[in-house]
């Protein structure tokens, strides 16, 4: 009888190891397999990012596709999938946001707050419905984190209010890296951001530049913005009748809408991207991959920032 109960736990001991043993196999499997593929999916992204060279020389020497970025799209992923099969792009167009680098203006050495632009901004917060009683104190913290100087604008704050409040995480008096630092000043609520943040970007640059050929309902609240003196029916003039190839100059614009050029300012229109962003979507093995780069369209220096993921 004693014996029949050692045998049956050692069975029963045996059955538990192997059970333990298998999913410990199967664990180490997963993760090496896992880890494989990450260790596959970073050469892939050196591949890529190298090729970049290749998507920024295009941009830059085909007009046509410069001009339309639904076309370079497609354009760009027909080029790729020969060199890339489990490889997809799309292009977002930085150059239809609020820079909000462009509230400070470089004079001399320094960065000084760009008053001009701080009334644009504020059109685009009263566009978004974000409460006016706001408007000027969100202003000045934003000028006090951009410029040079150390002294506080009338509802700003400066290095000794950035160190004494340890909830505030700011790099002050230098230019945004990206759009997010803007929530480090505490100054507007969830529901608020969220009204305002899509159409906002920081990119490296202090001019407020809107390319018109990507003038879509989406991005219409920046374009208003930049321009308080058109209308709706304005937007949708420049919209339909945008040729399928792009405006070309600020002429062909006026003369195509019908607008008065007087609501425009020509030196804030553009017709091609200064500035795109790349979102890759790989597959491999199943496992999808998503990382982006923010470009400029110029030769040589052209990279803004690089992420693993969206």
């Amino acid at each position: 009888m004693r014996r029949g109960f050692v045998l049956i736990s050692t069975l029963a001991l045996i059955v538990i190891l192997s059970f333990i043993i298998l999913i410990l196999s199967r664990t180490i499997y997963t993760d090496t397999l896992r880890t494989t593929l990450f260790a596959s999916s970073l050469e892939k992204r050196i591949e890529i990012i190298n090729y970049e060279s290749f998507f920024i020389d295009t941009l830059i020497d085909n007009s046509l596709l410069n001009r339309n970025l639904l076309l370079a799209e497609s354009e760009l992923n027909f080029n790729i999938q020969s060199k890339f099969p489990d490889l997809s792009i799309s292009l977002d167009d930085y150059s239809t946001c609020f820079n909000l680098n462009a509230l400070v203006k470089p004079f001399q050495n320094i960065y000084i707050k760009n008053e001009e632009h701080g009334k644009l901004f504020s059109n685009l917060l009263t566009l978004s419905e974000i409460d006016k009683n706001l408007h000027n104190e969100l202003l000045d913290r934003i000028y006090d984190s951009l410029d040079d100087d150390s002294l506080p604008e009338t509802f700003g704050a400066e290095d000794l209010f950035y160190i004494s409040n340890g909830d505030l995480s700011l790099n002050p008096d230098q230019l945004y890296f990206h759009k997010s630092q803007i929530k480090n000043l505490q100054m507007l609520n969830g529901e608020s951001l969220n009204k305002i943040y899509r159409d906002l970007c920081a990119v490296p640059s202090t001019d407020i530049k809107f390319n018109v050929n990507s003038l879509e309902a989406a991005n219409m609240k920046v374009f208003l913005a930049l321009f308080p003196d058109l209308n709706l029916s304005d937007i949708e003039k420049i919209m339909l009748n945008k040729p399928l190839n792009g405006y070309v100059t600020f002429k062909n614009l006026t003369d195509l809408t019908g607008i008065d050029s007087s609501k425009l300012n020509k030196s804030f229109i553009i017709f091609k991207p200064d500035f795109i962003k790349i979102n890759y979507l790989m597959n491999l093995e199943g496992q999808i991959f998503n990382f982006v780069s923010l470009l400029s369209l110029k030769r040589g220096n052209f990279v803004v920032y690089r992420s693993i993921s969206r």
